[in-house]
């Protein structure tokens, strides 16, 4: 087929002409439009009115779970056990009379009164007699002055005293560790009136006695100091060891003249003069100072 004859037949089908060639005019067709189908209105639902908005309810908050509490398991506790009691080994009292040489170092108990008094260097003796015999009660310085009975324990006082037996030339002894090892049972007696100044003589030597008056003057030696005392009557002389001196209360009126002072103590005769000793620091009593 040739390119005339296929062009003609493709235009023959698309105009509707029958043959090719020089066309010849048809009638224009006029073209009545097919009427559509009428339309059906769809109706526009009429709104229906919103619901007033329901008020959202306050979430009521969920309290927490409260947490059970842990049972703390109460501690057992625990038993001390009572210690034992440790019983004090009792001291017994011990006779006097029966304490001899081959029990030194031994420690007693003993009682007895006051029969005798002296002092040293480094401390103070006590006779002790309880009717079975007779011993020294040694009290060091340290021991004396931690006694709460010192005071008391002179002459007539009846003592009870704990202590490891001693021995010293010959001489037997108790001899204390602590103050608290020597009681006062009953504390010495008071003096009666005192002796005059005037009418002290050598006759008196050894004696103990007791005067009152006032200071007149005061010499100080190394070891010891001299008091003179008057009374009125007459002046003596009171020879107060520096170890008993450190321990009167009030010593400082002692160098004060015009104080009125009472003296306990052993009548001596040095160098044709007579003095009075005395051995403990309560021997001395300051009554009043000017």
């Amino acid at each position: 087929m040739n390119k005339g004859l296929l062009l003609c037949t493709v235009v023959v089908l698309m105009t509707g002409l029958v043959g090719c060639g020089t066309a010849t005019p048809q009638p224009t067709a006029t073209l009545t439009a097919r009427p559509l189908p009428p339309s059906t209105a769809t109706a526009t639902p009429t709104p229906t009115d919103t619901p007033p908005p329901t008020d959202t309810p306050t979430a009521t908050p969920t309290p927490e779970p409260t947490s059970t509490p842990t049972l703390t398991e109460t501690p057992t506790p625990t038993l001390t056990p009572t210690p034992a009691e440790t019983s004090t080994p009792v001291v017994e009292l011990t006779p006097i009379g029966a304490i001899t040489a081959d029990r030194i170092g031994e420690e007693v108990m003993v009682e007895g009164a006051v029969v005798g008094t002296a002092s040293f260097s480094a401390g103070f003796k006590f006779t002790l007699d309880d009717g079975t015999g007779q011993i020294v009660l040694l009290m060091w310085h340290n021991v004396y002055d931690d006694c709460w009975d010192a005071a008391e324990i002179n002459l007539g006082a009846k003592v009870q005293a704990t202590g490891a037996i001693g021995q010293h030339e010959g001489e037997l002894q108790i001899q204390p560790d602590y103050g608290g090892d020597v009681k006062a049972i009953e504390g010495a007696a008071a003096w009666a009136t005192p002796r005059e100044i005037g009418s002290l003589t050598g006759d008196d030597e050894k004696q103990r006695v007791m005067i009152e008056g006032e200071v007149v003057r005061v010499e100080g030696l190394s070891s010891a100091v001299k008091v003179f005392v008057s009374d009125g009557t007459g002046e003596t002389l009171v020879f107060v060891w520096r170890n008993v001196l450190d321990r009167i209360a009030d010593n400082t009126a002692l160098g004060t003249p015009g104080s009125h002072v009472r003296v306990a103590g052993t009548v001596e005769v040095y160098k044709g003069n007579l003095e009075i000793v005395p051995t403990l620091p309560n021997d001395v009593v300051v009554l009043g100072m000017p």
